[in-house]
């Protein structure tokens, strides 16, 4: 008995864009482990402008209510 496989054109078309999406949204959202990595590779170091720097002291935090 032969068995033939049919994939509906519909789904198909839903498999490819759901790879495409996929492609084009994996790097967005890893795109800081991404440059970490470029970074190791170039040399450089991973650690500079990590550190925030304090609020200056003019602003003022909102009161409480």
């Amino acid at each position: 008995m032969h068995l033939l496989a049919y994939i509906d054109p519909g789904a198909g078309s839903l498999f490819v864009q759901a790879v495409i999406a996929t492609a084009l949204v994996v790097p967005f959202f890893l795109r800081s482990q991404i440059r970490k990595g470029f970074d190791r590779l170039r040399g450089h170091s991973s650690t500079t402008g990590a550190t925030m720097a304090p609020p200056p002291d003019d602003v003022v935090p909102p009161a409480d209510l």
